[in-house]
């Protein structure tokens, strides 16, 4: 049933944010309505974090993982978590910082959730800390039985009230909150999902708090040792794109929102409502030599054939078709292990435009 509400919920927030983000080509960046437009970007995306933690508290979450810097997840993440309050955050960083291989949608979760825990515990005001740095854990070292080994270190720290000694055991405890009834934001799952995010990417969580002084929360992952791809570009290509570009979607205003949005930067778009129906435009383009250049395929389609079943056609027509699979559930196995099945790429919804374009540049070789 989670999966399900989160799944629509995302095609809805896709279509939001891909509908700003070709709104936001209109205007410049000092006009006030390019920061409207922003104001509503951030709230959608704050809509699919908790769509998110619906998900990963119900059965989990699959990772779609790569190597991160983790100091631009903080510069991203710690500001919008204090946006609007009368809290400053600190960031501080070794330069020489291990990048982690981590899904940045869930560890900017876990950096968000934190760093609001420690906003909340100051309602005066004040200064939230936040540090990283690199460590090595020996065979002795006791740190929630992680095993020895090279990890990147996040620390976030509050001057706020403490916690009681007899309270700390159970903060990571669903439900649980320190905060009292009626001023707690959210449904005491937030330190939970953080616990099993970290759980998850093979490291963990840790606090140290002392009444009256404040509380610091340390986040392990472990380091990694791959290169970290470059990051995508943070506006729009000024280049126009060229290219035949055929996407399934059953979701009729999603489908016709990724077509607009593709031709207005160059490509030649089509669009099918389920599997048969693309592997028919496929087969009539090629037939009259006008090949598509990527499919874009919605993994699940209710009533019809989905992304799944349509690859494996697709791949008996042309073993070489560049297939980039979609899903609005965010926990499918496939999303992460996508080139077992034949796709070249995924996109968990919602994505930004930037995002489907860096993508679509990627199975291209653009």
């Amino acid at each position: 049933l989670a999966g399900g509400i989160a799944h629509d919920f995302n095609n809805l927030l896709a279509m939001l944010v891909l509908n700003i983000d070709m709104a936001l080509v209109h205007y410049r960046p000092s006009d006030d309505v390019t920061r409207y437009l922003n104001s509503a970007k951030n709230a959608a995306h704050s809509a699919k974090t908790l769509t998110q933690q619906l998900i990963t508290f119900a059965h989990g979450e699959i990772s779609i993982r790569q190597p991160t810097h983790l100091v631009a997840l903080l510069r991203k993440t710690v500001p919008l978590a204090l946006s609007g309050s009368n809290v400053r955050g600190e960031i501080s960083a070794a330069p020489d910082l291990w990048p982690a291989e981590v899904d940045a949608g869930q560890i900017e979760r876990v950096i968000g959730n934190l760093v609001l825990n420690a906003r909340e515990s100051m309602p005066a005001g004040g200064i939230v800390t936040v540090s990283a740095e690199n460590v090595v854990l020996r065979a002795d070292d006791e740190v929630a039985a992680l095993p020895a080994g090279s990890y990147a270190r996040l620390a976030v720290a509050d001057r706020g009230s403490g916690i009681p000694p007899e309270t700390l055991c159970k903060i990571f405890d669903p439900y649980f909150s320190t905060k009292r009834r009626g001023t707690q934001k959210g449904m005491g799952l937030g330190l939970t999902i953080c616990h099993s995010i970290l759980g998850q990417h093979g490291g963990t969580l840790t606090v140290d708090s002392r009444v009256g002084h404040g509380t610091t929360f340390h986040v392990y992952l472990p380091a990694s040792r791959q290169p970290v791809a470059p990051a995508a570009p943070a506006a729009l290509p000024v280049q126009p794109r060229a290219g035949r570009i055929l996407i399934m979607d059953d979701e009729a205003d999603l489908r016709n929102t990724v077509r607009v949005a593709l031709a207005h930067v160059g490509y030649t778009v089509a669009a099918a409502d389920d599997g048969q129906a693309a592997l028919d435009l496929y087969e009539q383009a090629r037939n009259a030599g006008q090949p598509f250049d990527v499919v874009l395929l919605d993994l699940t389609v209710r009533g019809g054939m989905g992304g799944l079943e349509a690859i494996k056609a697709l791949l008996a027509i042309n073993p070489k078709v560049n297939a980039i699979v979609m899903s609005g559930y965010a926990h499918e196995a496939i999303l992460q292990d996508y080139a077992r099945h034949g796709f070249r790429d995924a996109l968990a919804k919602p994505f930004e435009l930037e995002k489907l374009i860096a993508t679509l540049d990627r199975v291209l070789g653009a």
